[in-house]
């Protein structure tokens, strides 16, 4: 979790540099009448012309559809409000190292958009990138972003999202933003432009609970894998392999659940793998992040001073059939203690071990260990075979050493 403060220019700069990303490569001229744009019917391209050939990139301002092939991911691809990103499955997204080195490339879906990308077992939708990451450091390309219309808890219940600046919050609960399904993210985490924070795999900005998040995996980001400002999107049989920094991030009041999850954490690599707040600075703003996590393995990098679940900044949740290990710390508790005493942060059904601490009270020291967590060394945390077939996960051996 990174939270610079972004000025007005950085913003600007930031989305000059999106709209300089375009080649004219492949003939798409600039133009200020998107109809004027020739398209590309047997590719699927839209009236905006965004599909060219197998290039996508600009603004998508009309619904169009992606049929199954391979295609290059160019700039900044933003599904605008009213319009709808059809992916079918099997898609494959690459971002090549000459759009790398050109600007930052990534996929918003602003308020009011939808994104649809159905992948299957046997043919996920992959986002990839040429260099895989293979000089290390920041990631390829910056990651997919939702913005959504369900509650938020900053001051009259809307923000800006850091990256682009782009409106989320609302009061829609239920706000549907579309589907992700057999999605698979890989070396994301590219730098902003002026190095403040990279961009996650997966970011999701007030997301309501009507949008579908099932059998998606970040694979091998710079950032977090899956982070949550707000809402209440459900997030089922997620899968997040050597993450840079965190695995799974929540805050701002995020009060979905997340059942099912799989966290490969590398060798001295990573930061936490639940880094999880409520409000900076605010730690009782309403809505306040309380979600229900269930059924989830976690396999850490052993990090010393790092610890599996960071709980800080107001933050509840409700953790149920959760086994872990390779942690030099499984919790740390900050800030506050509330939601421990009260029953709004809790582990139930936990089986942990190879590990040198249990829980670090940051507050007061004080040992809340029998408050916080009820162990059992028969739970079974993650179904695996959820991930067999489509998943890095799966391929590298699940959790096999």
């Amino acid at each position: 979790m990174k939270k610079p403060i972004l000025k007005t220019l950085f913003a600007l700069s930031l989305l000059a540099g999106f709209a300089s990303c375009s080649s004219d490569d492949d003939g798409l001229q600039p133009t200020d009448d998107v109809d004027d744009i020739a398209t590309d019917d047997d590719n699927g391209g839209g009236a905006d012309g965004i599909l060219q050939g197998t290039v996508l990139e600009g603004d998508i301002t009309q619904d169009l559809l992606v049929e199954t092939g391979d295609y290059s991911l160019r700039g900044a691809v933003t599904v605008k409000n009213g319009a709808t990103l059809t992916i079918q499955q099997g898609s494959t997204f690459t971002v090549t190292a000459e759009d790398q080195a050109a600007g930052v490339n990534l996929v918003f879906v602003e308020q009011g958009g939808r994104i649809v990308a159905e992948g299957t077992v046997s043919q996920p939708i992959v986002f990839t990138s040429e260099n895989q990451n293979s000089e290390g450091g920041d990631g390829d390309w910056g990651g997919i972003g939702i913005h959504g219309r369900a509650r938020m808890n900053a001051p009259g219940g809307e923000s800006q999202s850091e990256a682009g600046q782009l409106p989320y919050g609302g009061e829609d609960d239920e706000d549907d933003s579309g589907v992700l399904r057999y999605v698979r993210v890989e070396y994301a985490g590219q730098a902003s432009s002026d190095g403040q924070f990279e961009f996650n795999a997966f970011s999701f900005f007030a997301v309501g609970s009507g949008t579908v998040v099932e059998n998606c995996e970040a694979f091998e980001g710079a950032d977090d894998g899956f982070e949550f400002y707000g809402g209440t999107v459900n997030a089922t049989n997620i899968s997040a392999v050597g993450m840079e920094d965190d695995s799974i991030d929540w805050d701002e009041g995020y009060r979905g659940t997340i059942n099912n999850a799989v966290i490969y954490q590398y060798d001295g690599t990573g930061d936490f793998a639940f880094e999880l707040a409520s409000r900076s600075g605010e730690n009782n703003a309403t809505p306040r992040a309380k979600p229900t996590v269930s059924n989830v393995t976690l396999r850490g990098h052993n990090r010393e001073g790092k610890a599996a679940f960071d709980l800080k900044q107001g933050t509840g949740g409700i953790f149920d059939n959760i086994v872990g290990y390779n942690y030099e710390t499984m919790i740390f508790v900050n800030d506050q203690l509330q939601e421990v005493e009260n029953g709004d942060l809790e582990f139930t059904n936990t089986h942990f071990y190879d590990y040198t601490n249990l829980v670090v009270n940051n507050v007061d020291e004080s040992d809340i260990t029998e408050e916080l967590i009820s162990m059992n060394e028969e739970a079974t945390g993650a179904d695996l075979s959820e991930f067999e077939g489509w998943t890095r996960f799966d391929a590298m051996g699940g959790f096999e050493e």
